[in-house]
């Protein structure tokens, strides 16, 4: 069985996601280790169907140039680019975390059954966090980046399902990964839920309510 840690690492690789050093390290690598070109192929199999889904969208020339710059800070890529990768790239820092949070469920590629994502960014893109529920294990697991809540503050996660009062899902980092298992009688409610995230005393709301603003909020959609 393949190294988790290189299983994660080609992952990252197709997404697009590593720092420019580490992918120029992990590209050489692929020339001399046929199992971790395999490792490549089957990711690039995965989110293949991806491009089916969205509509290309080509950015003008000096928006394209100056993504590439801060994303990546390489030359910009030549023209042909398939739709997954504008919408990585346009879609700001959301469309990569989520997918991120996908590498960090498990070392093995995830199948497309019983996995739900939110991708959640604050209006001015300061806050994201990004969650993935999978069904099998019950288990939520959060990406959080951005800016910090302010001093003696937190964020706190909440389920909305359709005129219910919002759930607490307890309250986040400020910045890494969490995970957190969902109760049975709240996995019923994750079908079509949205999340949100507020922003509260530390510790989590005293009133079993949202009592600040919502900082972020996203529909859990299944992959």
């Amino acid at each position: 069985m393949a190294d988790p840690r290189d299983i994660a690492s080609a992952g990252e690789y197709v997404l697009g996601t590593m720092p420019l050093a580490e992918r120029q390290a992990f590209a050489q690598r692929l020339r001399e280790d046929e199992d971790l070109a395999q490792e490549v192929a089957r990711w690039q199999s995965h989110f293949a169907p991806l491009d089916d889904e969205i509509d290309p969208v080509t950015p003008p020339p000096q928006v394209w140039n100056d993504l590439q710059k801060r994303l990546f800070d390489e030359a910009p890529k030549p023209a042909g680019v398939s739709p997954f990768w504008r919408w990585l790239g346009l879609g700001g820092s959301l469309a990569a975390a989520a997918l991120a949070a996908v590498i960090w469920l498990s070392p093995e590629p995830p199948g497309s059954d019983g996995l739900w994502v939110s991708d959640m960014v604050s209006e001015d893109g300061s806050v994201r966090l990004a969650a993935l529920y999978d069904e099998d294990s019950g288990e939520m697991r959060v990406s959080v980046g951005g800016k910090a809540p302010a001093e003696g503050r937190d964020w706190e996660l909440w389920l909305i399902q359709g005129d219910r009062d919002p759930i607490s899902l307890g309250v986040m980092p400020h910045q890494g990964n969490a995970a957190m298992p969902i109760p049975e009688e709240l996995r019923l409610l994750i079908a079509d839920a949205t999340l949100a995230i507020t922003d509260e005393p530390a510790g989590g709301s005293p009133q079993g309510v949202a009592t600040g603003p919502v900082v972020a909020a996203a529909p859990l959609r299944r992959i």
